[in-house]
Protein backbone atom coordinates (compact mmCIF):
# COMPACT_ATOMS: atom_id res chain seq x y z
CA UNK A 1 0.00 0.00 0.00
CA UNK A 2 1.45 3.43 -1.08
CA UNK A 3 1.69 6.33 1.04
CA UNK A 4 -0.97 8.20 -0.33
CA UNK A 5 -3.51 4.88 0.12
CA UNK A 6 -2.54 4.89 3.95
CA UNK A 7 -3.09 8.59 3.94
CA UNK A 8 -6.74 8.23 2.73
CA UNK A 9 -7.06 5.10 4.72
CA UNK A 10 -6.28 6.79 8.09
CA UNK A 11 -8.20 9.59 7.17
CA UNK A 12 -11.39 7.89 5.67
CA UNK A 13 -11.32 5.52 8.84
CA UNK A 14 -11.89 8.68 10.59
CA UNK A 15 -14.36 9.37 9.57
CA UNK A 16 -16.66 6.55 9.43
CA UNK A 17 -20.21 7.93 11.49
CA UNK A 18 -20.32 6.08 14.96
CA UNK A 19 -23.64 4.60 15.94
CA UNK A 20 -25.04 6.72 18.88
CA UNK A 21 -25.01 4.42 21.95
CA UNK A 22 -27.02 5.23 25.45
CA UNK A 23 -25.48 7.81 27.58
CA UNK A 24 -23.43 7.98 30.55
CA UNK A 25 -22.20 10.45 27.87
CA UNK A 26 -24.84 12.05 26.54
CA UNK A 27 -23.94 15.48 27.51
CA UNK A 28 -20.52 15.75 26.03
CA UNK A 29 -21.95 14.16 22.96
CA UNK A 30 -24.56 16.82 22.57
CA UNK A 31 -21.89 19.23 23.45
CA UNK A 32 -19.67 17.93 20.90
CA UNK A 33 -21.92 18.07 18.28
CA UNK A 34 -24.13 21.34 18.64
CA UNK A 35 -20.63 23.01 18.62
CA UNK A 36 -19.94 21.56 15.59
CA UNK A 37 -23.18 21.87 13.72
CA UNK A 38 -22.75 26.15 14.78
CA UNK A 39 -19.90 26.82 13.65
CA UNK A 40 -19.84 29.49 10.74
CA UNK A 41 -18.62 28.86 6.80
CA UNK A 42 -15.44 30.55 7.47
CA UNK A 43 -14.90 26.96 9.33
CA UNK A 44 -12.82 24.49 6.96
CA UNK A 45 -15.74 22.54 5.31
CA UNK A 46 -14.39 18.63 6.58
CA UNK A 47 -14.82 19.81 10.14
CA UNK A 48 -18.54 20.63 9.22
CA UNK A 49 -19.86 17.26 7.33
CA UNK A 50 -22.21 15.46 8.95
CA UNK A 51 -19.64 12.62 9.79
CA UNK A 52 -17.26 14.80 10.91
CA UNK A 53 -20.31 16.19 13.66
CA UNK A 54 -20.94 12.47 14.49
CA UNK A 55 -17.56 11.64 15.05
CA UNK A 56 -16.77 14.83 17.34
CA UNK A 57 -19.83 14.02 19.24
CA UNK A 58 -18.16 10.42 19.83
CA UNK A 59 -14.53 11.63 20.63
CA UNK A 60 -16.28 13.73 23.35
CA UNK A 61 -17.03 11.20 25.24
CA UNK A 62 -13.51 9.27 24.61
CA UNK A 63 -11.08 10.47 27.66
CA UNK A 64 -13.76 9.35 29.70
CA UNK A 65 -13.48 6.24 28.28
CA UNK A 66 -10.04 5.97 28.73
CA UNK A 67 -10.75 5.79 32.34
CA UNK A 68 -8.80 2.53 33.93
CA UNK A 69 -6.17 2.01 31.21
CA UNK A 70 -3.58 1.42 33.98
CA UNK A 71 -2.02 3.10 36.62
CA UNK A 72 0.53 5.46 35.09
CA UNK A 73 -1.71 6.39 32.23
CA UNK A 74 -5.12 7.45 34.91
CA UNK A 75 -2.81 8.89 37.57
CA UNK A 76 -1.37 11.28 34.91
CA UNK A 77 -4.44 12.39 33.02
CA UNK A 78 -7.69 11.56 35.28
CA UNK A 79 -6.78 15.27 36.91
CA UNK A 80 -7.06 16.61 33.32
CA UNK A 81 -10.60 16.66 33.98
CA UNK A 82 -11.18 18.69 36.84
CA UNK A 83 -9.84 21.77 39.00
CA UNK A 84 -10.58 22.54 42.65
CA UNK A 85 -11.31 25.99 43.10
CA UNK A 86 -12.28 27.94 46.05
CA UNK A 87 -15.51 29.74 45.99
CA UNK A 88 -13.05 32.80 45.18
CA UNK A 89 -11.07 31.26 42.36
CA UNK A 90 -8.28 29.74 43.76
CA UNK A 91 -6.63 26.43 43.70
CA UNK A 92 -6.90 25.76 47.07
CA UNK A 93 -6.53 28.98 49.43
CA UNK A 94 -3.52 30.91 48.81
CA UNK A 95 -3.16 29.13 45.25
CA UNK A 96 -2.82 30.27 42.34
CA UNK A 97 -6.38 32.21 40.71
CA UNK A 98 -8.27 31.08 37.37
CA UNK A 99 -8.36 34.52 36.55
CA UNK A 100 -4.55 34.93 36.08
CA UNK A 101 -3.14 30.88 35.06
CA UNK A 102 0.58 30.48 35.50
CA UNK A 103 1.70 30.56 32.28
CA UNK A 104 2.79 26.34 32.81
CA UNK A 105 1.49 23.07 34.31
CA UNK A 106 4.70 23.01 35.71
CA UNK A 107 4.74 27.11 36.81
CA UNK A 108 0.83 25.60 37.91
CA UNK A 109 2.38 22.71 40.20
CA UNK A 110 4.99 25.02 41.82
CA UNK A 111 2.66 27.01 42.76
CA UNK A 112 -0.32 24.92 44.14
CA UNK A 113 2.62 22.79 46.03
CA UNK A 114 3.15 25.97 47.68
CA UNK A 115 0.06 25.87 49.22
CA UNK A 116 -1.25 23.80 52.42
CA UNK A 117 -3.78 21.48 52.94
CA UNK A 118 -7.21 23.57 52.12
CA UNK A 119 -8.65 21.88 55.60
CA UNK A 120 -5.81 23.56 56.94
CA UNK A 121 -5.34 20.23 59.32
CA UNK A 122 -1.97 19.29 59.03
CA UNK A 123 0.20 21.99 57.18
CA UNK A 124 2.46 18.69 55.69
CA UNK A 125 -0.52 17.48 54.11
CA UNK A 126 0.76 19.24 50.64
CA UNK A 127 -0.78 19.46 47.15
CA UNK A 128 -0.19 19.34 43.50
CA UNK A 129 -1.21 19.34 39.97
CA UNK A 130 -2.16 15.88 40.56
CA UNK A 131 -4.32 16.30 43.59
CA UNK A 132 -5.94 20.21 42.25
CA UNK A 133 -6.81 18.79 38.82
CA UNK A 134 -5.02 20.79 36.16
CA UNK A 135 -8.77 21.34 33.73
CA UNK A 136 -7.45 24.76 32.47
CA UNK A 137 -4.40 23.30 31.20
CA UNK A 138 -6.10 20.38 29.10
CA UNK A 139 -8.48 23.37 27.47
CA UNK A 140 -5.31 25.55 26.64
CA UNK A 141 -3.05 22.96 25.56
CA UNK A 142 -6.03 21.05 23.34
CA UNK A 143 -6.59 24.76 21.84
CA UNK A 144 -3.31 25.19 20.66
CA UNK A 145 -2.94 21.76 19.57
CA UNK A 146 -5.91 22.58 17.15
CA UNK A 147 -4.42 25.96 16.04
CA UNK A 148 -1.21 24.29 15.12
CA UNK A 149 -3.15 21.61 13.51
CA UNK A 150 -5.46 23.92 11.48
CA UNK A 151 -2.07 26.18 10.30
CA UNK A 152 -0.63 22.82 8.89
CA UNK A 153 -4.06 22.69 7.04
CA UNK A 154 -3.90 25.56 5.53
CA UNK A 155 -0.13 24.78 4.54
CA UNK A 156 -1.27 21.91 2.79
CA UNK A 157 -3.83 23.52 1.28
CA UNK A 158 -1.41 26.06 0.01
CA UNK A 159 0.96 23.78 -0.89
CA UNK A 160 -1.71 21.82 -3.47
CA UNK A 161 -2.09 25.01 -5.04
CA UNK A 162 1.22 26.52 -5.43
CA UNK A 163 3.96 23.35 -5.35
CA UNK A 164 5.82 23.93 -8.41
CA UNK A 165 5.85 19.72 -9.55
CA UNK A 166 2.90 17.39 -9.88
CA UNK A 167 4.71 15.29 -7.52
CA UNK A 168 5.08 18.03 -4.78
CA UNK A 169 1.59 18.95 -5.04
CA UNK A 170 0.40 15.13 -4.80
CA UNK A 171 2.23 15.11 -1.41
CA UNK A 172 0.66 18.33 0.08
CA UNK A 173 -2.68 16.63 -1.10
CA UNK A 174 -2.15 12.93 1.04
CA UNK A 175 -0.88 15.27 3.80
CA UNK A 176 -3.87 17.65 3.54
CA UNK A 177 -5.61 14.60 3.84
CA UNK A 178 -4.05 12.47 7.00
CA UNK A 179 -4.64 15.74 8.65
CA UNK A 180 -8.17 16.06 7.97
CA UNK A 181 -8.68 13.05 9.89
CA UNK A 182 -6.30 14.34 12.92
CA UNK A 183 -7.38 17.09 13.11
CA UNK A 184 -11.02 16.13 13.84
CA UNK A 185 -9.93 13.49 16.10
CA UNK A 186 -7.85 16.69 18.43
CA UNK A 187 -10.70 18.65 18.04
CA UNK A 188 -12.82 15.69 19.37
CA UNK A 189 -11.10 14.41 22.03
CA UNK A 190 -10.54 17.99 23.35
CA UNK A 191 -14.31 18.82 23.27
CA UNK A 192 -14.28 16.99 26.16
CA UNK A 193 -12.51 19.29 28.05
CA UNK A 194 -14.00 22.18 27.17
CA UNK A 195 -17.41 20.21 28.01
CA UNK A 196 -16.04 19.49 31.72
CA UNK A 197 -15.63 23.13 32.25
CA UNK A 198 -19.60 24.15 31.82
CA UNK A 199 -20.51 22.05 34.82
CA UNK A 200 -20.08 23.56 37.97
CA UNK A 201 -18.62 20.67 39.69
CA UNK A 202 -16.02 20.36 37.57
CA UNK A 203 -14.09 23.26 38.74
CA UNK A 204 -14.99 23.26 42.27
CA UNK A 205 -13.91 22.15 45.47
CA UNK A 206 -17.52 21.13 46.46
CA UNK A 207 -17.33 18.72 43.81
CA UNK A 208 -19.49 15.60 45.09
CA UNK A 209 -20.75 17.05 48.55
CA UNK A 210 -20.61 20.30 49.72
CA UNK A 211 -17.78 19.33 52.33
CA UNK A 212 -15.66 20.37 55.04
CA UNK A 213 -16.13 23.79 54.85
CA UNK A 214 -18.90 26.65 56.30
CA UNK A 215 -22.01 25.45 55.57
CA UNK A 216 -24.83 27.96 56.08
CA UNK A 217 -27.35 26.85 53.93
CA UNK A 218 -26.88 23.43 55.15
CA UNK A 219 -25.95 21.42 51.56
CA UNK A 220 -25.36 17.92 51.15
CA UNK A 221 -22.70 16.23 52.29
CA UNK A 222 -24.14 12.88 51.14
CA UNK A 223 -21.84 11.56 47.93
CA UNK A 224 -23.43 11.24 44.79
CA UNK A 225 -24.52 14.79 43.65
CA UNK A 226 -22.10 14.46 40.48
CA UNK A 227 -22.93 11.63 38.95
CA UNK A 228 -26.76 12.24 39.42
CA UNK A 229 -26.86 15.79 38.16
CA UNK A 230 -24.24 15.20 34.93
CA UNK A 231 -25.27 11.73 33.89
CA UNK A 232 -28.47 10.17 34.91
CA UNK A 233 -30.68 13.34 35.26
CA UNK A 234 -29.42 15.18 31.53
CA UNK A 235 -30.02 11.49 30.18
CA UNK A 236 -33.24 11.24 30.93
CA UNK A 237 -34.04 14.93 30.84
CA UNK A 238 -32.22 17.39 28.50
CA UNK A 239 -32.44 16.72 24.70
CA UNK A 240 -30.36 18.74 21.79
CA UNK A 241 -33.72 20.37 21.54
CA UNK A 242 -33.58 22.27 24.77
CA UNK A 243 -29.84 23.18 24.54
CA UNK A 244 -29.73 24.45 20.99
CA UNK A 245 -31.76 27.49 21.89
CA UNK A 246 -29.68 28.73 24.61
CA UNK A 247 -26.29 29.07 22.80
CA UNK A 248 -25.20 32.32 23.17
CA UNK A 249 -24.05 33.97 19.57
CA UNK A 250 -20.67 34.01 19.48
CA UNK A 251 -18.70 36.01 21.77
CA UNK A 252 -15.39 37.40 20.31
CA UNK A 253 -12.87 37.53 23.23
CA UNK A 254 -10.17 39.37 21.76
CA UNK A 255 -7.98 38.30 24.38
CA UNK A 256 -4.98 35.15 25.09
CA UNK A 257 -6.37 31.51 24.93
CA UNK A 258 -5.54 31.68 28.73
CA UNK A 259 -7.72 34.65 29.55
CA UNK A 260 -10.94 33.16 27.90
CA UNK A 261 -10.25 29.59 29.49
CA UNK A 262 -10.04 31.73 32.77
CA UNK A 263 -13.38 33.69 32.41
CA UNK A 264 -14.82 30.52 31.24
CA UNK A 265 -14.32 28.31 34.50
CA UNK A 266 -15.00 31.45 36.42
CA UNK A 267 -18.23 31.99 35.15
CA UNK A 268 -18.97 28.10 35.64
CA UNK A 269 -17.90 28.66 39.33
CA UNK A 270 -21.10 30.97 39.77
CA UNK A 271 -23.36 28.13 39.46
CA UNK A 272 -21.79 25.96 42.30
CA UNK A 273 -24.13 26.84 44.31
CA UNK A 274 -27.62 26.73 42.58
CA UNK A 275 -26.41 23.12 42.06
CA UNK A 276 -26.52 22.42 45.15
CA UNK A 277 -29.60 24.29 45.85
CA UNK A 278 -31.18 22.50 43.49
CA UNK A 279 -30.09 19.12 44.91
CA UNK A 280 -31.28 20.18 48.32
CA UNK A 281 -34.92 20.61 47.17
CA UNK A 282 -34.88 16.87 44.87
CA UNK A 283 -34.35 18.75 41.46
CA UNK A 284 -31.76 16.16 40.34
CA UNK A 285 -33.85 13.17 41.92
CA UNK A 286 -35.35 10.71 39.13
CA UNK A 287 -39.09 11.44 39.27
CA UNK A 288 -41.94 9.45 40.35
CA UNK A 289 -43.74 6.99 37.88
CA UNK A 290 -45.24 9.30 35.29
CA UNK A 291 -44.00 12.21 36.42
CA UNK A 292 -41.93 15.47 35.19
CA UNK A 293 -38.63 16.33 35.72
CA UNK A 294 -37.99 19.55 37.90
CA UNK A 295 -38.48 21.99 35.65
CA UNK A 296 -35.97 24.81 36.65
CA UNK A 297 -33.45 21.49 37.16
CA UNK A 298 -34.18 20.63 34.09
CA UNK A 299 -33.84 24.29 32.40
CA UNK A 300 -30.51 24.92 34.45
CA UNK A 301 -28.86 21.34 33.30
CA UNK A 302 -30.14 22.56 29.53
CA UNK A 303 -28.21 26.29 29.74
CA UNK A 304 -25.00 24.79 31.36
CA UNK A 305 -24.69 22.34 28.31
CA UNK A 306 -25.65 25.39 26.37
CA UNK A 307 -22.97 27.24 27.68
CA UNK A 308 -20.28 24.14 26.87
CA UNK A 309 -21.71 23.72 23.35
CA UNK A 310 -21.00 28.03 22.81
CA UNK A 311 -17.89 28.30 24.39
CA UNK A 312 -16.46 25.22 22.03
CA UNK A 313 -18.22 26.53 19.05
CA UNK A 314 -16.29 30.18 19.65
CA UNK A 315 -12.90 28.44 21.00
CA UNK A 316 -12.91 26.57 17.24
CA UNK A 317 -13.26 29.95 15.59
CA UNK A 318 -11.10 31.63 17.57
CA UNK A 319 -8.58 28.67 16.87
CA UNK A 320 -9.46 28.83 13.29
CA UNK A 321 -8.66 32.43 13.08
CA UNK A 322 -5.58 32.56 15.23
CA UNK A 323 -4.16 29.96 12.73
CA UNK A 324 -3.44 32.23 9.98
CA UNK A 325 -0.88 34.02 11.20
CA UNK A 326 0.88 31.28 13.08
CA UNK A 327 4.52 30.30 12.41
CA UNK A 328 4.82 26.49 12.35
CA UNK A 329 7.87 24.04 11.65
CA UNK A 330 10.92 23.94 13.57
CA UNK A 331 12.00 27.21 15.27
CA UNK A 332 8.78 28.76 13.51
CA UNK A 333 10.52 28.53 9.69
CA UNK A 334 6.51 28.23 8.64
CA UNK A 335 5.09 31.36 8.11
CA UNK A 336 1.40 30.66 7.64
CA UNK A 337 0.51 34.00 6.28
CA UNK A 338 3.17 34.00 3.40
CA UNK A 339 2.55 30.34 2.27
CA UNK A 340 -1.17 31.51 1.42
CA UNK A 341 0.24 34.29 -0.10
CA UNK A 342 1.59 31.77 -2.50
CA UNK A 343 6.00 32.33 -0.79
CA UNK A 344 6.65 28.42 -0.57
CA UNK A 345 10.24 28.90 0.57
CA UNK A 346 11.32 26.11 2.88
CA UNK A 347 8.02 24.82 3.61
CA UNK A 348 8.01 21.78 1.17
CA UNK A 349 11.28 20.63 2.61
CA UNK A 350 9.93 21.67 6.52
CA UNK A 351 6.89 19.90 6.00
CA UNK A 352 8.06 16.82 4.20
CA UNK A 353 10.99 16.04 6.49
CA UNK A 354 13.62 16.32 4.28
CA UNK A 355 16.69 16.01 6.72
Amino acid sequence: MNAGNIALLLATACLIPVQAVGWGASGHRMIGELATRALPDEIPAFVRTSQSVAFIGELAREPDRWRDAGLAHDRERDPGHFVDATDDGHVYDGGPSLKALPPTREDYDTAVRATTSFWARDPKDKHTQYTAGYLPYSIIDGWQQLVHDFAMWRVDVAGEKFARSAEDRAWFTQDRILREGLTVRDLGVWAHYVGDASQPLHVSLHYNTWGDFPNPENFTQSPGLHSKFESAFVRDNVTEADIAPLMAPYRACACAIEVRTGDYLMTTLGFVAQTFRLDKVHGFDKPAAGGAANPEAKAFAAARLAAGAAELRDMIVDAWRASATARIGYKGVIDVQKVEAGNLDDSLSEMMGKD
